[in-house]
Order: structure tokens, then C-alpha cells, then sequence
């Protein structure tokens, strides 16, 4: 009854904030916009504008700190870790790490579970629209009460199980409609609910914010800019010619030389006056008046879309260059300055979403038996390089620290842009397989200390 009173309580509140503000955030990042402001009477040319006006930014703008995001490593305080990391490349984590950090970006947080198999634990990426739980303090707790996710029918759509995680066990739930309340248990031996949070930014509430939700308003504000725009190009970017006080011409049938008429008032038909650069506008009336209506000017529109624009990459920390490609001339100072906003924003998320996988493989360490690492709050998760800097630059900054500052070479070899750390663990085996003689000289040579030679007896007589 209590695990059906906490799935009840987390199917609740899981559509609360789908209904709330994830499924508009959802349609959002998929590009169904809310459609522009256009009179209650438009027609179907309105409408087909209406449709291609939408401009869906907001991928890129998650893009920007998304391809700085990736972990490539696992550090221990003791040992190598080896073990744990193979969980992780088991797991193909390497490629699936993106979406958690991508659903996390976009919706303001996601969720990783940790589940016990015979082939080694499992790490299962969650959905905040999937996926709920419950915290006694949602800022300072490490593991939650409780987690829910949901899953669907393939066929039908319609939510009809779960799983329920907590401290003791995992319950796969049915509660199809027609069928009872079920519920199949099985314990983890974790000690803990084996769930972590990935949040983006998150206040002392426990909610949590993504980069999409603040921008729906710019993204609004973008579209109707591009729909006017569209409008006034289709309507009124040309210029308009006409002609008073001159009778079109009348239209002749060329076979009889008469002119035609309207069958039903018979009333004279009249060919309409064809304007184009090759023609010659004359008239023989003296009253005669030619002239034009000038276009609409388009710069006030797109000014307006720049402007918005920019707006958007200035509340996302996002190089504006990155929306609007205006990068020309640019030095490597001021591309760097450009940068200094969104490596900021990165390194943020790196220390939110590195403590996070950090509790992820612990849990991993937990469930393979390493005591030892399942306990290390010392141990860091290593992300990538993705800086501009070239290979070779790296290389002689960390050579200079290694001969100017005694910094030993095996400590940078994380740290080498474009290794993983399956490269580094490789490094540490052909170190450990060096010639023994020389490794036995370096270890004396470093055991026994060098005595300095003793300075010259002086006679006491040369003193004199």
C-alpha cells in the first residue's frame, strides 16, 4: 500500500509539471511554436506565411554548451579505477552520456538510475517528462526518498507501468486499466535509491531551470519579427507602376479582327498593359500620368530580428557569433572574449554534472563490490579538452611545468587534449613495464641521499 500511495503521489506530479511548463518546453525545442499575431479575417496566403516564419533557435543555443560536455575520464583518489570505467564503457556511455546532459539542458534537470544485472550494473539514462522524485531536502540530498519512472505502450501510447525505485528495492508496477494493482520487487543492495539528479542551475527550492523556458518569450518575439517581415516582402517590397488618364487597349480577336466582348453584358473586353523594362510607355492623351509606389523598406525588419537575436544569446551566455555568423576578422583575443561568457556558463555545469556522474559511478563501484571506490568522495570524473588550443601548444606549456616546476610527467597525462582514459591507462601499463634495472637506479637514486664532498683541511699556518 505505500508503494501504491508513492506511485499515485509521483504520477501526479509528474503530469503537473508536464501540464505545467514541460510539455510547452518540449514542443518548443522540437519547433512547434505558438503561432504569430496576424488579423482574425486572414487568408490563406497569411496562414502559409504564418507557418514558415517560425525559426527554431533554441537547439543551437543548447548546442553551444552541449559540445563542451563530455566525460572522458574517471580519477580515484587511490588506484586507477579501471574496474569502474569499464562499467561505463559497457554501458556505452560514451555516446549516451549526450542526452542526459542534453535532457537536463532543455528541461532544467534529468535522471540516471543504476540498476543491478547479472552481466554487471546497468546505467539507465531518464527523461524529467518520464521520471519523478521525491526529496527530504531536494537541494542537499544526495539520492532521493523515492524515484518513479514511467513507461509506455508501444502500441497504444497510453502510460500503463513503472518503475518504482527506493532505498531497499526495485518494483516493476502495472496499473493498466482492467487490470489489478501489481507490483514485482526485487532489492538492490544499495543502501540508497539508486537515482541521480542532473540539474542545470537550481535555486534553494529544488527547482530547477533550463536554458528553453527563459527564451520562449524571445522565441516568440523572433517569429513575429520574421512573419512581418515575410508579409512585407511578399506584399510590398516591389515597386508598384500605374498610369491615369489613359484607355487600355481593346481586346481583338486576331482571327476576325473584331473586338471581343463580354458574353453576358457585351459589354468591349481590354487587354491589360504589360509592364517590363523592354517596353516603352507612351500614350497619345496629353493628361496622361505615369508613375510608381515605391517598395517597403525591409531594413527596419531585420534590424528587429538581429536585435532579438542578440537578446537571446545575451540571457544564454551564448557567443552571438554562434547565431548570427557574423565572425569576420576576428582575432584570437577577441575570439576568446567572445567565448569567456559561455566557458564560463560550461565550467558551471561541469562542476553540477561532475558531482552527479561522479555519484553515478560510485553507485557503479557499489554494485561490482569496490568498496574502496564506492566510498571515495575524492574521485573526480575528467571532461574533455575542447579548447582551440592545439596539441602542440599543450604539449610545451605542460613540458615547460614538468622542467621548471618538478610537476612529474605521469600527473599530465589526463590532462593531454585527445587521450581518453582508456589511452591513459595504457600509458600506465607501458610505464610499469620499463626496464627494471633503470626503474631500480631511479629508486636508489632518489632513496639514497648524496653526501656533499667535505670542504679542504686549511693549515692553520696559510691562515697565518
Amino acid at each position: 500500500m505505500d508503494i501504491r500511495l508513492r506511485v499515485e503521489h509521483a504520477l501526479s506530479r509528474l503530469k503537473y509539471e508536464y501540464d505545467e511548463r514541460l510539455e510547452e518546453i518540449d514542443r518548443y525545442y522540437r519547433g512547434k511554436h505558438s503561432g504569430p499575431y496576424m488579423p482574425r479575417n486572414a487568408n490563406a496566403e497569411y496562414r502559409l506565411l504564418a507557418e514558415r516564419c517560425v525559426h527554431n533557435w533554441l537547439p543551437w543555443v543548447v548546442a553551444a554548451p552541449l559540445q563542451n560536455l563530455q566525460v572522458e575520464g574517471f580519477r580515484p583518489s587511490v588506484g586507477k579505477g579501471t574496474e569502474v570505467w569499464d562499467v561505463w564503457q559497457s554501458n556505452r556511455m560514451d555516446a549516451r552520456q549526450g542526452a542526459v546532459h542534453e535532457a537536463a539542458l532543455v528541461y532544467g534537470h534529468s535522471y540516471v538510475a543504476v540498476v543491478p544485472d547479472t552481466d554487471g550494473p546497468r546505467i539507465l539514462p531518464m527523461s524529467a517528462m518520464r521520471a519523478w522524485a521525491a526529496y527530504d531536502d531536494p537541494v542537499s540530498d544526495e539520492f532521493p526518498l523515492y524515484a518513479v519512472q514511467v513507461f509506455q505502450n508501444p502500441d497504444s501510447g497510453e502510460i500503463e507501468r513503472c518503475r518504482y525505485f527506493d532505498d531497499t528495492e526495485i518494483t516493476d508496477v502495472v496499473f493498466r486499466e482492467g487490470i489489478p494493482f501489481t507490483a514485482d520487487s526485487k532489492p538492490h543492495g544499495f543502501g540508497v535509491t539508486p537515482v541521480v539528479r542532473f540539474a542545470t542551475s537550481m535555486d534553494l527550492l529544488g527547482r530547477s531551470l533550463g536554458l528553453v523556458q527563459p527564451l520562449i518569450p524571445v522565441a516568440d518575439r523572433i517569429n513575429q519579427s520574421w512573419f512581418d517581415l515575410l508579409i512585407a516582402q511578399t506584399f510590398a517590397s516591389f515597386k508598384v507602376r500605374y498610369a491615369t488618364g489613359m484607355a487600355p487597349p481593346l481586346d481583338i480577336d486576331p482571327n476576325t479582327g473584331e473586338v471581343r466582348t463580354d458574353p453576358e453584358t457585351g459589354e468591349p473586353l481590354y487587354r491589360a498593359v504589360q509592364f517590363d523594362p523592354t517596353r516603352v510607355m507612351m500614350a497619345e492623351d496629353p493628361d496622361t500620368k505615369f508613375g510608381e509606389l515605391s517598395e517597403s523598406p525591409l531594413d527596419g525588419f531585420l534590424k528587429s530580428i538581429e536585435t532579438s537575436v542578440q537578446h537571446m544569446a545575451a540571457v544564454s551566455q551564448t557567443p552571438p557569433h554562434y547565431l548570427l555568423g557574423n565572425m569576420a576578422n576576428l582575432s584570437a583575443d577577441a575570439l576568446a572574449a567572445a567565448e569567456s561568457s559561455l566557458m564560463r556558463r560550461v565550467e558551471d555545469l561541469r562542476q553540477s554534472f561532475g558531482e552527479a556522474w561522479e555519484s553515478v559511478l560510485r553507485l557503479c563501484a557499489r554494485a561490482i563490490g569496490k568498496t574502496k571506490l564506492a566510498t571515495d568522495r575524492k574521485a573526480q570524473v575528467v571532461w574533455r579538452d575542447t579548447g582551440s588550443r592545439s596539441l602542440a601548444q599543450t604539449a610545451d606549456a605542460y613540458g615547460k611545468l614538468v622542467q621548471m616546476v618538478s610537476v612529474p610527467p605521469e600527473a599530465l597525462w589526463d590532462k593531454l587534449p585527445g587521450f581518453t582514459q582508456t589511452d591513459v591507462d595504457r600509458f600506465h601499463e607501458f610505464a610499469d613495464k620499463a626496464d627494471p634495472a633503470t626503474k631500480m637506479a631511479d629508486a636508489l637514486a632518489k632513496a639514497v641521499p648524496v653526501t656533499p664532498p667535505a670542504p679542504p683541511v686549511v693549515p692553520a699556518e696559510a691562515v697565518t
